[in-house]
This record gives C-alpha cells, sequence and structure tokens, in this order.
C-alpha cells in the first residue's frame, strides 16, 4: 500500500501516526526511502520506517473507516469467547495479541477480559495484575484509533468500546 503525506495510520505499538514525509537516505552505499511517522498527542516523536522491508511496513495499517470499525465491532470475531484459562497460556497470547497489532482479536481479547472482570467483581473478587495490565494496553492500542475514527475524546472512547464490546 502506498501511503502519502498527510495520511493516518495506525502503526503497531505505537498507535495513531500521520505520515509527515518520505525520506530517502543512503544506508550502506544504497538509497533507502523511509516513511515518517509522527504519533498523533505526542509532539517530538518520530518513527522512520524502511518501506522496503515487508515486516516494518506490515506493522503499518490503514485507518479504518466509521462504517468498517463499526462493522467490525459486531463482528462474530470479536463476539467469539475468547477466554483463556491457563493463566500462563493467557499471558503468552495476550503478550503475541498486543504486539500483532490485529483489530479484531484485541477487541476480542478486551471484549474476554470485561467479561471476566465483571465475572469477578460479581463474585468478590478481583482479576489478575497481568490481566488488568492487558487490558488496559489493548485499550490503549484500540483507543487512540477509535478516538480519531469516531471523534470522541479519551473518556467518551473508553465508555464506546466497553459498550460496544460488552453487548451481546
Amino acid at each position: 500500500m502506498a501511503y502519502q503525506v498527510g495520511d493516518k495510520v495506525v502503526y503497531g505499538i505505537h498507535g495513531v501516526c500521520l505520515v509527515a514525509d518520505q525520506e530517502e537516505r543512503m544506508v550502506d552505499r544504497k538509497r533507502v526511502t523511509y516513511l515518517v511517522l509522527e504519533p498523533v498527542g505526542q509532539a517530538g516523536a518520530r518513527f522512520l520506517v524502511p518501506t522496503h522491508n515487508e515486516n516494518a511496513m506490515a506493522k503499518v495499517k490503514q485507518m479504518l473507516s466509521r462504517e468498517e470499525l463499526e462493522a467490525l465491532i459486531d463482528s462474530e470475531a470479536v463476539r467469539a469467547d475468547g477466554w483463556i484459562r491457563d493463566e500462563n497460556l493467557r499471558k503468552q497470547t495476550y503478550r503475541e495479541l498486543i504486539s500483532s497489532g490485529d483489530r479484531a482479536r484485541l477487541m476480542c481479547m478486551v471484549r474476554s477480559l470485561y467479561r471476566h472482570k465483571a465475572a469477578q467483581a460479581a463474585a468478590g473478587r478481583k482479576c489478575h495484575l497481568s490481566d488488568e495490565n492487558f487490558l488496559r494496553d489493548a485499550e490503549k492500542l484500540l483507543s487512540g484509533e477509535i478516538s480519531v475514527v469516531m471523534g470522541l475524546d479519551a473518556e467518551q472512547t473508553k465508555k464506546y468500546l466497553k459498550e460496544h464490546l460488552i453487548k451481546e
């Protein structure tokens, strides 16, 4: 996918970024083109993504449209029961999910964690700290894009995500 200066994209665990520029640099006597990404809301930060590196470019994703986002949230992939009972397997799986940036699987994970957290609270118990941390990290990854796409502030975005993922 060819990105243009001015496009907003989602870049791996860094969230929503603006394609600020494309620049060429000499590296080992070869001319290499980089996408210059600036994270939205983080003045001064920049990422250089080599356009010839498929693994690096795979982390740059086009932002979803409002319709695509709503369809994804309501999809069967997100609605699937994703709870993993084995704590070690859950930690490993969630760690991989966070770094993958797979929106559908992240939403499924967040939905499972919301449901587990509610069940734990109803039983007078708390969630494992690791589950709380994974939930926070996944919410942060998803919230940036949702906020931009839906035009919501941080608090509204968290509420939107929770309301739409816990509904049956």
